[in-house]
């Protein structure tokens, strides 16, 4: 429209507001969390089985996963098959590669609880509606550093 004046000014993003901050630190903390606990709660399940540093409980699950692989293998236990695998980190501790897998898992947890807190809009209170303008707005408005002006020529 020649009565249409465009030019391209700068906008600087929009703030974070206090609720988002606050989601991203609980995120951040969950994350954190999860990296440090991972190890001590594979530990804590591997001993719940009975799998313990005193050999496999009688009566225990991994009693029970013992004997159904004995029979499945005609009275052998596998090296390096799960109930072996399981009462190795039951007498001896997870290790340098069982405690880096286990952190990497709760590395993925924690991941996953940041990018839950990151994708709450507004910090659920609703703040984050999209504005009312005309399409040809919309389009720059979402870049980074830079907003479209028009203003009508008299």
């Amino acid at each position: 429209d020649e009565n249409c004046l465009w030019t391209l000014e700068p906008k600087m993003p929009d703030t974070i507001t206090g609720d988002k901050m606050r989601n991203l630190a609980i995120g951040g903390s969950v994350a954190a969390a999860s990296i440090m606990v991972a190890p001590f709660v594979v530990m804590g399940i591997v001993g719940a089985l009975g799998f313990t540093s005193s050999g496999i409980a009688a009566g225990s699950v991994g009693a029970g996963m013992m004997s159904a692989e004995a029979i499945a293998s005609g009275g052998m236990i596998a090296t390096g098959g799960t109930v072996a695998t399981l009462q190795s980190i039951g007498a001896a501790g997870l290790g340098l590669a069982g405690t880096s897998a286990a952190m990497g898992a709760g590395a993925f947890v924690g991941a996953s609880a940041v990018g839950i807190a990151a994708s709450v809009p507004g910090g659920g209170t609703g703040n984050d509606r999209p504005s009312t303008q005309d399409e040809s707005m919309k389009i720059a408005s979402n870049r980074p550093f830079c907003e479209w002006h028009r203003w009508e020529k008299h």
